[in-house]
């Protein structure tokens, strides 16, 4: 009883400065400690009274199985803890955000835990991998997921082995029946204060944005120069098997010229590193060993693609295949995941904001294509190229006696020729000037028919007629009486 009390006068004594090891304890005592004999209780009822004296929770206090060396270490460091929580100030340390249905960058890593195929086998579209991370839930392990939240775990396995006897319809209606009631644990097995049983992701959080074209190609650029960086490892061209309506010599054509200017120039396009990266692959990096040379990976659905599994083996000088790759073709846009955006037209669609007509849903790949083709129109625009139809017609109607004494001219010199193109050219500016000022004029003619001030001035100004001293001298009148 005393030698108890001793210990724990001198732990509270030498909180600050904890007690050195001996050296004379043996190794088997500083693992083990010395057992407290099972007959003293008395002891143990005592210490309970001094921690409720002390105001510490007999949760934490030591069992009666327990060394003494481990019970006096957890009881030391709940005086300190709770020392600690009195006099120091509480900073506040944000970590990853756990509810955040609005944040496509979360929704994402979340259904990246559920790539590796030997932990998460493919589900029926009800309770596939994106309806659990929309509530919130990550791949834990093999077939069980866990709320990022309220910390929840549950088992997702459908197929059982058929007993002896068990026809088919049997299991395919247990398995009906085991998806219902998945679909339904996607929300309810939340616990009942979780903010993930409320409110899930929008089905739209999926959908690549193209709205600014420009970081659209500068995005563009960014996995096409990735994918540069590893031209030793990507498939030939004739390797792919591109969609129909992919033309990659009018893509080019329709790219900024600063496009192929970037980290590592090349003489020419790298074709297919531009054609991978049209459908939205990209260089894998790995955290830890950094830049995987011979793999693409997808940044939305997560998939990783092995990019010697397309690449023919041996080719002869004349580009005839002598060793065949592994896989017949590479088609960028099947190796994606079902729900990824550049495969799935269901997920790039608006969601709830979708126009009134009814455009067909488009994969983001062909989305890409639309943005740089507006891009190349507004950047011709921009620096006046004329469009082509326009050049025959201007050419076709004379309107000066310079073109036409031009024309009739009977001998042509070596620099006739480009005189002809420099008077056309003048013309044209000169018939743009003219139009531009008629259209000026009729502007000018419309808005002076709005402007207020100058009605207000004719009003004021005008004469009066006989009909409006009338009225005057009748308003008079009345005012007098």
């Amino acid at each position: 009883m005393n030698s108890t009390k001793r210990k724990f006068n001198a732990l509270l004594q030498g909180l600050s400065s904890p007690r050195p090891s001996t050296d004379d304890e043996s190794p088997a005592a500083a693992m083990f400690g010395n057992r407290v004999p099972s007959g003293k209780l008395v002891d143990h009822e005592a210490m309970l009274q001094k921690r409720r004296r002390l105001g510490f929770p007999d949760e934490t206090a030591p069992r009666m199985d327990t060394s003494v060396s481990s019970g006096l270490t957890s009881l030391a460091s709940s005086i300190r803890r709770t020392v600690s929580d009195a006099t120091t100030p509480k900073v506040r340390r944000d970590g990853p955000a756990r509810y955040s249905p609005g944040d496509r960058d979360e929704l994402l890593k979340r259904l990246a835990t559920f790539q590796e195929i030997t932990d998460w086998t493919p589900k029926p579209d009800r309770i596939n991998e994106v309806e659990w991370a929309k509530r919130g839930w990550i791949c834990q392990g093999k077939e069980r997921v866990r709320c990022l939240l309220c910390h929840k775990e549950l088992v997702v396995k459908l197929k059982k082995e058929a007993a002896e006897g068990e026809d088919g319809l049997t299991s395919a209606e247990v398995e009906a029946a085991l998806v219902d009631k998945y679909a339904e644990l996607i929300v309810s097995a939340h616990q009942s204060d979780c903010l993930w049983k409320r409110r899930g992701c929008d089905d739209s959080l999926l959908r690549i944005s193209f709205v600014s074209a420009k970081g659209a190609i500068e995005a563009l650029k960014g996995r096409y120069e990735e994918l540069c960086s590893r031209a030793a490892f990507l498939p030939y061209e004739f390797n792919l098997r591109l969609p129909e309506g992919v033309n990659l010599d009018e893509v080019i054509s329709q790219l900024p010229p600063d496009f192929f200017t970037g980290r590592n120039p090349t003489p020419e396009p790298v074709r297919p590193a531009l054609a991978l990266a049209l459908f939205g692959w990209q260089g894998l990096n790995n955290t830890r060993i950094g830049a995987v040379p011979n793999t693409a990976s997808c940044h939305t659905c997560q998939r990783r693609l092995g990019l010697w599994m397309f690449k023919s083996k041996e080719v002869d000088a004349n580009g005839n295949v002598v060793v065949p790759a592994p896989m017949d073709y590479l088609d960028p846009e099947r190796e994606h995941r079902f729900f990824c955006p550049w495969k799935n037209p269901a997920a790039q669609s608006r969601g709830h904001s979708i126009a009134k007509d009814d455009a067909p849903d488009m994969p983001a790949w062909k989305n890409l294509l639309q943005s740089i083709k507006n891009e190349s129109d507004l950047r011709s625009v921009y620096e006046g190229r004329l469009k082509p139809s326009s050049k025959p017609a201007a050419a076709a109607t004379p309107s000066t006696p310079l073109k036409q004494t031009a024309r009739q001219a009977p001998h042509h010199t070596p620099n006739a020729s480009v005189d002809s193109l420099a008077i056309n050219e003048e013309d044209d500016e000169a018939t743009r000037d003219a139009k531009d000022k008629e259209r000026w004029a009729r502007l000018r003619k419309v808005k002076s028919l709005f402007d207020t001030k100058k009605l207000r001035k004719s009003m004021t100004n005008r004469p009066e007629t006989p009909h409006s001293i009338k009225s005057n001298k009748s308003a008079r009148s009345i005012k007098g009486d």
